[in-house]
């Protein structure tokens, strides 16, 4: 009977020691599951805007047309005869029915080219998602275009440079974007992208004539972290476009490169998992709960480096 009075306290006993002496559930809370689900969607979501500068190289080879150079004026094009020539035929070619001058060249898209450039600055906002090393994503934007001189390959000396009768205007663009991470250097992210989209020529160009190419740009966005949340970046690229401009009236149209390199510069930011921390005195630098909800710090800014896990921005004695 001793024997089983013992048995039973040391079993008691070891019964209240795993019994929690002070109930920790009044203090510590559940987090609610399932809470911040949109944000949790959303935080793979990269947001963009961009700026920056690209240089347009357009050419043209002038196939089946003449050149009619009148003496102290911009050179113009004929197909059969001198009679009917088209001027201002970069972006809106139009007819021109006075009398043929003293100087023409016939067949002149077997020999002369005409080159020019272009100043591209553009404004653009885009959306990507990343999955581990891999993005997919869009983006749309208007780039404002200054045509500049055009200049014959050959006879210089004979045919004038051609210029733009309106020489400014707008290009809107859309597109879609793959992409790879390839390389960390330090606090840079490198990625290789490549975007494939529309563009349409505006305001200086006369639509009904121009007939845009899909355009392929290849690039290397170069990234560096200044927050959990923002980036900024720097991107050069290589873009492939052509178009063709239908000359009215002639049945015939010119056809243009257009490519162009550039440099964009921008930043992208994603919506935070968590919201910022509703208690206005609440000086928390990492996430932390209040009740069972999860928040971020409230006290650093959104453009600044902070790890979630340690408060680094602003160190303090730890009895402060």
């Amino acid at each position: 009977m001793l024997t089983a009075l013992v048995g039973l306290t040391f079993s008691v006993a070891a019964q209240d020691e795993g019994k929690d002496k002070i109930p920790l559930d009044h203090f510590y809370v559940t987090p609610r599951q399932g809470s911040n689900f949109i944000r949790r969607a959303l935080r793979n979501f990269h947001f963009g805007i961009y700026t920056g500068a690209g240089r347009s190289y357009l050419s043209t080879s002038l196939s089946g047309f003449g050149i009619y150079q009148a003496p102290g004026v911009r050179p113009e094009l004929f197909i059969n005869s001198a009679t009917v020539r088209y001027t201002n035929w970069i972006n809106n070619a139009a007819g021109d029915n006075t009398a043929p001058g003293s100087y023409t060249v016939a067949n002149a898209g077997n020999n002369v080219r005409f080159k020019g450039h272009a100043l591209n600055i553009p404004l653009a906002a885009t959306v990507h998602y990343e999955y581990k090393q891999f993005r997919i994503g869009g983006g749309y934007s208007y780039e404002l275009m200054s045509l500049g001189t055009f200049r014959p390959t050959i006879m210089a000396d004979k045919i004038a440079d051609m210029q733009a009768a309106s020489s400014t205007g707008l290009v809107r663009k859309y597109w879609g974007m793959i992409g790879y991470s390839f390389y960390r250097w330090n606090d840079y992210l490198f990625t290789g992208d490549l975007q494939v989209g529309n563009y349409k020529m505006k305001n200086n160009y006369n639509a009904a004539q121009v007939t845009a190419s899909t355009y392929f740009n290849i690039g290397v966005t170069i990234e560096r972290d200044l927050s959990e949340y923002l980036k900024v970046f720097v991107r050069p690229a290589f873009e492939l476009k052509s178009y063709g401009l239908a000359v009215a009236g002639s049945g015939s149209s010119l056809s243009y490169s257009n490519n162009m390199l550039m440099v964009n510069i921008g930043f992208t930011y994603s919506i935070p998992q968590l919201p910022k921390c509703v208690i206005k005195q609440c000086r928390a630098q990492v996430d932390h709960h209040h009740g069972n909800r999860e928040y971020r710090s409230r006290v650093h800014p959104f453009y600044k480096k902070q790890n979630p896990g340690y408060g680094e921005n602003y160190p303090g004695l730890k009895k402060y």
